[in-house]
C-alpha cells in the first residue's frame, strides 16, 4: 500500500511540476527533465507515469479541468437559487482562471458548466433566446480573467463583487 501512495504523491507532485513548467517554458519548451528534477525524482520517473511528453500535458490539462470540475459541482451543490449559483460560478471561474493559467487549453475557455446553468435559467423563466444571455456573460467572465491577468484590473473582491453584480444583471 505503500508503494501505491508514493506513487500518488509522486504523480501529484509531477502534475504540478509539469504546470509549473508550462506556464514558465511553454508547452514547446516543456522539459520532461526539469518537471523529474523539480521533483527530485530521477529523469525516468515521468516515463513511469506517464507514455511520454504528449500524453504528459494532455495529462495536466486534463488534470487542471478536472479541479474546475469539482469545483463548480461543489458551487451548484451548495448553492440553490439559480441568479446566486450562476454569479458564483462566474466569480470561482475568473479566479481559477487567473489562479490556472493551463485551464481552457484543452477545450473552450468558457465553462460548459456555466453555459448549462444559464440555459437551465432561461428555459425556466421562458426566454426566447439563452445563446445572447450566455454570449454577455461569457464575455464578461472571459474579459474579467483577461483584464486581472494583465494587471488593468484588479484582483481584488471589489473586482469579485462589481462582477457578480453584473452577472445578476444580466439575468433579471
Amino acid at each position: 500500500m505503500e508503494d501505491i501512495d508514493s506513487a500518488l504523491v509522486l504523480r501529484e507532485k509531477l502534475l504540478s511540476a509539469g504546470i509549473d513548467e508550462i506556464v514558465t517554458h511553454g508547452v514547446e519548451g516543456f522539459s520532461l527533465r526539469r518537471v523529474a528534477a523539480a521533483c527530485g525524482a530521477s529523469c525516468a520517473a515521468p516515463y513511469k507515469h506517464f507514455k511520454n511528453k504528449y500524453e504528459f500535458v494532455k495529462e495536466i490539462i486534463s488534470y487542471v479541468e478536472d479541479k474546475w470540475d469539482r469545483l463548480q459541482f461543489q458551487i451548484c451543490s451548495a448553492i440553490d437559487d439559480p441568479k446566486d449559483r450562476i454569479s458564483e460560478l462566474a466569480v470561482a471561474n475568473v479566479k481559477f482562471k487567473v489562479a490556472n493559467p493551463l485551464y481552457g487549453m484543452g477545450n473552450s475557455p468558457f465553462a460548459p458548466s456555466i453555459s448549462n446553468e444559464i440555459q437551465s435559467f432561461c428555459t425556466s423563466k421562458s426566454y426566447i433566446d439563452a445563446h445572447e444571455i450566455i454570449f454577455a456573460i461569457s464575455t464578461i467572465i472571459c474579459g474579467t480573467a483577461v483584464l486581472i491577468q494583465s494587471g488593468e484590473l484588479e484582483n481584488s473582491e471589489k473586482t469579485f463583487s462589481l462582477l457578480k453584480k453584473r452577472i445578476i444583471k444580466e439575468l433579471k
